[in-house]
């Protein structure tokens, strides 16, 4: 017995087994494929804990190029032995190129302490779907029942999975598109319609909001505004102007008139603008439109002196409509003489004249203003006292016009010469406007119907006693046509 106990206390310890944590992730490499610009793809790495012991992990990206993510988990992620879980990662490419990259985990794991998993995808011009509803607002005056237009201008199916009402009860589906089914589908190009019915327990505004969930990859929910009666305490957009009081000529020129202090009280924005012209002087070309005409600062041609006024209508995110914004100006001209000429057609050239002194006829040199006579030099005291052709349209409507800024008294004829017909082979309605020190002379413009090659003697400015006489209507045949600038 002793002798037994001798050998048991000398022989060897049996060996202590240590407890340790094992990370086990799959797949090995996380291959996304094809994914469209707007349509990021999310997958799952399996991620578990195949050890006897507690895991910690902690999770990094190998670069930065903002294409590919995850879902942090906690920090430190810990599993016990025997867990398992999804680590959900995202591939949104911004470009259409092959992305790489690699998720790192840093690990208690003895065996694997540091261990590399290899993301990888291309970004791809793929189909998708795109929702579009026409209107946006709907606007119930009394009860009733409208259609909305719902519309994929995708190349993909749309698929519809939700249709929700917030607000007032008193508006309601008319009919239901999914009645039961899980997605309500609309083909690429096509459109469908949704009724929404309005049932008001009395004459006071109500407003509610539908909104429509689709797989449409930018714009899922959809919100549309529904309005009865006006709305409770409805909020529009409020178009803004930065109008100028008057606007001053030297000749033709382009204003900016600002829009950009408009806003929604209900934060839909970005808004979209719309301007247009309501007002302006009969000579006026009528095709130069405004340009930019739907953006917040319209940029405005003001080609002549006169009334003038701008409109301005902005739309919220839900193309809610703003009141008009309106901006009334008058142009004048800085010059103390202004004389104006325009017509009624685009297929005739006219031509406006301005002499000085009593020379007997037009294209004289230098006394004539005109076409080929732009700017002479009437006098020794500098520019301010010589005449200018701003605008020569060849074309019609006009207008043309002559300046000058600070004449020497004495007489100034205005005559008009119908030089070409363009095709037009009728007679043409040419009309005068004449301003002086910034006052029109007459409140209606001169009209005067003139034929191929006539000349018509409008009348005499003198600026001795800054005064305006209009001439006779009668015209009278030029000798000979022009070709080209000459002296007869």
């Amino acid at each position: 017995m002793i002798l037994l106990l001798s050998f048991a206390c000398t022989s060897e310890a049996p060996p202590l087994i240590t407890l340790e944590p094992e990370l086990q992730v799959a797949p090995p490499i996380l291959e996304f494929g094809q994914v469209g610009l707007l349509t990021p793809q999310t997958r799952n790495l399996i991620v578990s804990n195949a050890g006897r012991a507690e895991l910690t992990i902690d999770l990094s990206l190998t670069n930065d190029q903002d294409v590919f993510s995850f879902e942090a988990p906690p920090n430190p992620w810990i599993l016990e032995r025997g867990e398992e879980q999804f680590l959900p990662v995202t591939f949104a490419p911004s470009t259409f190129r092959r992305y790489s990259e690699q998720l790192r985990f840093d690990t208690n794991d003895p065996e694997r302490p540091t261990v590399w998993i290899p993301l990888r995808g291309e970004g791809a011009d793929l189909p998708f779907p795109d929702i579009a509803i026409r209107p946006r607002t709907v606007e119930f005056e009394g009860p009733g029942i409208q259609s909305i237009e719902v519309r994929n201008e995708g190349e993909e199916a749309l698929l519809i999975s939700d249709l929700r009402l917030e607000g007032d009860p008193a508006f309601s589906l008319a009919t239901d598109p999914l009645d039961g089914a899980d997605t309500w589908p609309i083909a690429p190009g096509s459109s469908s319609t949704l009724l929404i019915d309005y049932a008001p327990p009395d004459e006071e505004g109500e407003i509610a909001d539908l909104f429509l969930t689709s797989n449409d990859p930018d714009e899922s929910p959809l919100q549309v505004r529904l309005v009865g009666n006006g709305g409770d305490d409805f909020g529009r957009p409020v178009a803004v102007i930065d109008c100028p009081g008057s606007v001053g000529l030297a000749g033709p020129r382009t204003i900016a008139i600002d829009g950009s202090e408009s806003f929604d009280p209900g934060g839909f924005e970005p808004l979209r603008y719309q301007w247009s012209i309501v007002q302006r002087p009969s000579g006026s070309d009528v095709d130069i439109p405004l340009d930019p005409d739907d953006q917040s600062v319209a940029d405005v041609y003001v080609d002549v002196a006169g009334a003038w006024a701008v409109e301005l209508v902005v739309f919220n995110e839900l193309d809610t409509a703003s009141e008009p914004a309106l901006c009334a100006f008058g142009a004048a001209p800085d010059d103390a003489l202004y004389v104006e000429l325009s017509w009624n057609t685009p297929n005739a050239d006219m031509d406006l004249h301005l002499i000085e002194g009593t020379a007997t006829d037009i294209f004289q040199v230098p006394e004539d203003c005109n076409w080929c006579n732009p700017a002479p030099n009437w006098g020794a005291g500098g520019s301010a006292d010589d005449p200018r052709l701003d605008i020569d349209d060849l074309a019609g409507f006009g207008p043309e016009n002559i300046n000058i800024f600070d004449p020497r008294p004495g007489v100034y004829q205005v005559k008009v010469h119908h030089f070409r017909r363009n095709g037009d082979t009728g007679p043409v309605n040419a009309s005068i406007r004449v301003w002086i020190d910034g006052i029109e002379q007459t409140t209606m413009p001169l009209s005067n119907l003139m034929e191929h090659n006539e000349v018509w003697d409008v009348g005499t400015i003198d600026m001795t006693y800054r005064m305006w006489f209009p001439g006779a209507t009668a015209n009278r045949d030029l000798p000979v046509s022009p070709a080209d600038c000459f002296t007869p």
